[in-house]
């Protein structure tokens, strides 16, 4: 397995989905988790301690001042981990509130880039390095991959100056994410945008977000099935897998663990 590091201490697995909203990410990452948790794997799921901390976890020594006592995770009592971009926390808690938000106040994609940049800076300093570094799994819903499609077309739609994809890779968060890409980034695809849709009107989780229309998720499908986005991560390293969300829920879950285990455990 390839080894994501620049310094070489990567000993864990990073998996990414990532694809248009309501196309099922997180029925591949759920069946992924469940597939691992069936063999007896140790999930730490992040959302849950976000949700009691607002705040990353911190894997340093427990005995570094008292307040890391309040946040410390020993790394040791899991072998994966179950993360999500953005973040419930700091930045990523004001992206999903405000800044992509329906609101009434849009913001420009240059800052909404730069905000997900940072929210990923964090997570991966704070989160990601130092658990792959463990030699633990990290799976995980959304990465630079989805402001690599996003931004662009969200700064085209709000008709203002072009965002290049080059300019969102600059960033120093993108780029760290880069520097570190997936081990696998799975995709999943479906024919007809209208689909996802009804999907979204049907669901009880509502992300309250402005991306969930259909002209901005129209223009950014080609984008994820295309070859630019699978040239940018198979460059560095990943192994990119796409898979039908169209079929079946059953159909989906059995996709995704078939990947899985075709790249990582073969």
């Amino acid at each position: 397995m390839k080894q994501n590091l620049s310094n070489g201490l990567n000993k864990g697995k990073f998996i990414v989905i990532d694809g248009l909203d309501g196309i099922g990410k997180s029925v591949v990452l759920d069946a992924i988790v469940d597939y691992l948790k069936d063999k007896g794997q140790r999930i730490l799921d992040l959302h849950k301690y976000w949700e009691e901390y607002g705040f990353h976890p911190d894997f340093s020594n427990p005995k570094f001042h008292e307040q890391a006592n309040k946040y410390y995770v020993n790394l040791d009592d899991y072998d994966v981990i179950y993360s999500s971009e953005p973040t419930h926390v700091g930045i990523g808690k004001v992206i999903r509130q405000e800044v992509i938000a329906h609101n009434g106040r849009p913001y420009h994609a240059n800052l909404t880039a730069e905000c997900y940049s940072t929210d990923r800076l964090v997570l991966y300093k704070r989160v990601i390095l130092p658990v792959l570094s463990a030699g633990k799994t990290i799976i995980q819903s959304r990465s630079v991959s989805t402001s690599i499609v996003y931004q662009p077309i969200q700064s085209e739609l709000q008709k203002e100056d072009s965002l290049t994809v080059k300019e969102v890779l600059a960033l120093q968060g993108n780029k760290l994410a880069l520097d570190n890409a997936p081990d696998l980034l799975i995709i999943p695809t479906i024919k007809d945008v209208n689909i996802l849709f009804e999907r979204l009107a049907g669901r009880t989780k509502d992300d309250n977000c402005n991306f969930e229309k259909l002209k901005f998720q129209e223009k950014v499908k080609p984008l994820f099935e295309g070859k630019k986005l699978r040239r940018i991560f198979e460059k560095r390293g990943s192994v990119v897998k796409y898979l039908d969300a169209g079929i079946s829920i059953e159909a989906t879950k059995k996709q995704a663990v078939d990947l899985y285990k075709e790249v990582l455990e073969s």
